[in-house]
């Protein structure tokens, strides 16, 4: 059996480098190897280091281009890399971090979520257990721009009136006077909700 790479790693004698000079600009990398006994990255490495190049007439049959009416060997052929079948997922298999609808869990900052639809897309999975209390006892969903706080700071506590729907304008001004010292936390809190129970007042009027 002929072995085609035989000279492979072996230095480069002056004859063999002389001919591959002569041949290199018409002969495809494939025959050259062959014909040298040496893989196609070594005649192209020989050629990069003394300047070689293919010729016009070489380059002019778009070697390496499917011609028109050519078929791709491939086409159709589906790919599947060996050894992916063991990554996959099989048919009705769930990952093992996967909870059923109606499962709670935790946030790292303490707040409860339930699980409410099984789309894959935790986002809209996953909503915070105060806003469904909140909807179940109010009859209608949050208002967007809104959310639901807990009054005594307790996250577990889903009493009616621990929740407290505030808009987000309002929970980021809260939580720039929530720093400062006692008692002006509480007075601005109550100025806040008073200029809102007028606005309100007026606005029925």
């Amino acid at each position: 059996m002929t072995n085609y790479l035989a000279n492979q790693g072996k230095p480069w004698t002056p004859e063999d480098l002389k001919a591959l000079e002569r041949v290199y600009p018409d002969t495809d990398n494939t025959t050259l190897g062959r014909i040298f006994r040496r893989s196609e990255s070594s005649i192209q490495n020989q050629a990069i280091n003394h300047g070689w190049r293919k010729s016009d007439a070489y380059m002019a049959t778009k070697p390496g281009c499917f011609k028109p009416g050519l078929t791709p060997w491939n086409k159709g052929v589906p790919f599947s890399p060996p050894g992916s079948e063991k990554g996959r997922f099989r048919k009705g298999q769930k990952p093992h971090t996967w909870q059923p609808i109606g499962c709670e869990r935790g946030t790292k900052d303490g707040y409860l979520q339930r699980k409410m639809t099984d789309t894959g897309y935790p986002p809209r999975d996953w909503v915070p257990v105060s806003h469904i209390e909140w909807e179940k006892h109010h009859g209608k969903p949050v208002p967007e721009g809104h959310a639901v706080l807990f009054r005594d700071g307790d996250k577990r506590n889903f009493a009616p009136g621990n929740l407290e729907l505030i808009s987000r304008a309002d929970l980021m001004r809260r939580n720039s006077y929530l720093n400062l010292p006692e008692p002006l936390p509480q007075i601005v809190q109550l100025r806040g909700a008073l200029n809102r129970k007028i606005n309100r007042r007026s606005q029925q009027a």
